[in-house]
């Protein structure tokens, strides 16, 4: 089927290389999307903001031609595109990078980067081995990356798993690249270098819808932004324009006197007390109190044990040594299931692979 229709106008050069025209989505008993329009130029970073259901996932759900609009169009360079499903998608050059990573843990680097489009040795049906990894190079070096093509991408870091996403997409050829919360996982060095790739990808004028709740990421490598609220555009225009107060009220519809207001209130006592909690060489004698009332942060860089501390703490890790002690009871939960009988629950860093 032909995806693709006239263009919108004469002056096809001159159009954006991306217009989301009138998009409305409605689902049983909600509606997603009202008439929202957006667009996308080249070498452009156009970031999109928005509560949690504003409306940001099913205009790029609908982008990447995995929703179908109930109105509106899409154009490409001044061509009316009908995205029917996300093939359709990428051969319009639109690739989406979305929060949770679409990869195959136990294939290997090559293998993920072009899965789906894998070589082959014309004209057997056999996959051309030295083509994949050659390819594979090439894409990993236009984003100034070097991965061991080998290894089980699952071995990965979530950084390293983010430029294979990236380079996956560029070998469909993308121009339009959306990347959907790409910061989540992130260590300030990784999203340091993250940002160097997005400039990299501006300079080969390519164009990039970025979502993010940080508004200090909008500010730094945003040329325009979108506000959705209750599945409408509020307000599109330039970074430099508007400041964070005003895209934080569009966002929520009223005016906010504190970002982070300072609330004063008295901590209770002592409800959960580790002591030298210790496991192999990840988590060493860890020891801290936390009182009823209380928010406790646990702080460092990736790697340093903040994840496997908070494993102990349920019962999804056993723990070599060290005591835990809730509401002044010594506790010894030898699963999750005794963690969460005795009122401990566990929001994890993965949710595909560990909330289940």
């Amino acid at each position: 089927m032909n995806t693709c229709s006239g263009p919108l106008s004469t002056e096809k050069s001159a159009s954006p290389l991306l217009q989301m025209v009138n998009i409305s989505k409605t689902y049983p008993g909600v509606t997603a999307l009202r008439n929202v329009s957006f667009q996308l130029s080249s070498g452009e970073v156009h970031c999109l903001v928005g509560e949690n259901g504003a409306g940001k996932s099913t205009l790029m759900k609908i982008l990447a031609g995995a929703e179908l609009p109930d109105e509106g169009q899409i154009y490409i360079n001044g061509y009316q595109f009908f995205l029917q499903n996300p093939v359709d998608a990428q051969r319009a050059g639109i690739g989406v990078i979305y929060q949770d990573f679409k990869l195959v843990p136990y294939l290997s680097v090559a293998e993920n980067i072009l899965i789906g489009h894998l070589p082959k040795k014309n004209p057997f049906p056999i996959i051309d081995w030295p083509a994949m990894r050659r390819r594979a190079t090439k894409l990993l070096s236009m984003l100034g990356e070097t991965l061991p093509l080998d290894q089980k991408v699952g071995e990965l870091s979530a950084a390293q798993q983010q430029m294979l996403e990236i380079a996956k997409v560029l070998n469909h050829d993308a121009r339009i690249i959306a990347m959907d919360e790409p910061s989540a996982a992130l260590s300030d060095r990784e999203l340091a270098n993250l940002f160097r790739i997005i400039q990299q990808l501006k300079n080969q004028r390519v164009g990039i819808i970025y979502i993010s709740h940080r508004l200090e990421e909008v500010e730094e490598i945003g040329d325009r932004v979108t506000i959705l609220r209750d599945g409408r555009n509020i307000h599109t225009g330039q970074v430099a324009m508007v400041d964070r107060p005003t895209i934080v009220r569009h966002m929520v519809g009223r005016e906010i006197d504190e970002e982070y207001p300072q609330v004063q209130h008295t901590l209770g006592e002592v409800v959960l007390q580790v002591e030298n909690l210790r496991r192999k060489t990840v988590v060493q004698n860890v020891s801290f109190e936390v009182r009823r009332g209380e928010i406790f942060c646990l702080a460092g860089l990736v790697g340093s044990g903040r994840t496997e501390l908070a494993r102990l703490i349920f019962a999804a890790d056993p723990r070599d040594d060290g005591r835990i002690m809730l509401n002044g009871k010594e506790i010894n939960p030898n699963s999750p299931r005794d963690a969460i009988d005795l009122g401990i629950g566990l929001l994890t860093e993965d949710r595909n692979r560990q909330g289940l």
